[in-house]
């Protein structure tokens, strides 16, 4: 359950931190509910549900929630404190937060990072969870008329307020808790995706482009190969010779460079298909020989 409620809020926050301006109030109020559940039941198990009709339980709204982590900061400051120059906004201790016995008021922000497999090791997470109260309940009342299409009261003309930017922000710092962490995963999992597919349309594109040429001229052109590519030379030793495309299997691949763990990946273009390799394709295919090496090792 916990890795659902983590799994739901990276889904929907990412999708806010790309674009919260299209109808993005369902979304907000899934990821930031999913959140409060997860980091309640971790820190106080149990108070994230209330009691209903006929004894069955419910999870508490998001309101309830961030009511109760605002309470929770005078019934057990241990866990949660507020911050001195920010009296709404409120900080979660992490589990090794004894560690470093640091002031509040010198923290008084938690970031959550997003990186992954195609951008680098993702940054150490602070030792609190930033948790604003105040900004937070302000994203409710813009979600709450749109979610059950009532008349958004607080405006009296004009245009109905929209998610603002800072209520995103407020939103991405609650991954800082360590029952969520689950950013830089779904940043990953989407730019992965997204890699792939469009590998996935340019080898279809290729392969359309090798019909249409026909045998022959793809066998001129993998001859011609050689005149065009430039390989390793005195003043760039490090490129690539040309490698075999896995659209044609000419050995045609001219890289422009090669993969960031220099596994003799390369990302360029077939000079007889014209299948296009990206960078974030050649590092997943490098990882994925590195770790058949490591596997054959072992």
């Amino acid at each position: 359950m916990a890795n659902r409620r983590a799994r739901t809020y990276a889904v929907c926050a990412v999708k806010l931190d790309e674009d919260h301006t299209d109808a993005a109030e369902g979304t907000f109020d899934a990821a930031l509910t999913n959140a409060l559940v997860a980091i309640v039941a971790k820190e106080w198990d149990g108070e994230e549900k209330k009691g209903g009709r006929k004894g069955k339980t419910f999870t508490k709204p998001a309101s309830e929630l961030l009511e109760l982590i605002r309470q929770k900061a005078h019934e057990t400051p241990e866990v949660v404190k507020r911050v001195l120059d920010e009296p709404d906004v409120f900080l979660v201790r992490g589990p090794h937060a004894e560690e470093r016995d640091l002031a509040v008021e010198e923290h008084p922000a938690a970031e959550a990072s997003v990186a992954g497999t195609f951008s680098g090791s993702p940054a150490p997470k602070p030792y609190e969870t930033r948790v604003d109260v105040g900004t937070l309940l302000d994203a409710l009342k813009v979600t709450q008329p749109v979610r059950h299409a009532r008349e958004d009261k607080d405006e009296t003309e004009g245009e109905p307020r929209a998610l603002e930017r800072r209520h995103v922000e407020a939103l991405l710092a609650l991954d800082a808790h360590p029952s969520l962490v689950a950013l830089a995963m779904e940043q990953e999992n989407r730019y992965e995706n997204s890699a792939q597919q469009q590998d996935a349309r340019e080898r279809e594109q290729a392969s359309q482009t090798l019909q249409r040429i026909g045998e022959e001229e793809a066998d001129r052109r993998a001859a011609a190969a050689a005149d065009l590519h430039s390989g390793p030379t005195p003043d760039d030793p490090g490129a690539l010779e040309l490698q075999e495309c896995p659209v044609c299997w000419h050995e045609a691949f001219s890289s422009d460079g090669q993969d960031e763990l220099c596994m003799q990946v390369g990302h360029g273009e077939c000079l007889v298909c014209h299948y296009r390799r990206s960078p974030a394709i050649a590092n997943a295919l490098a990882r994925e020989r590195e770790w058949e090496r490591g596997w054959a090792r072992d």
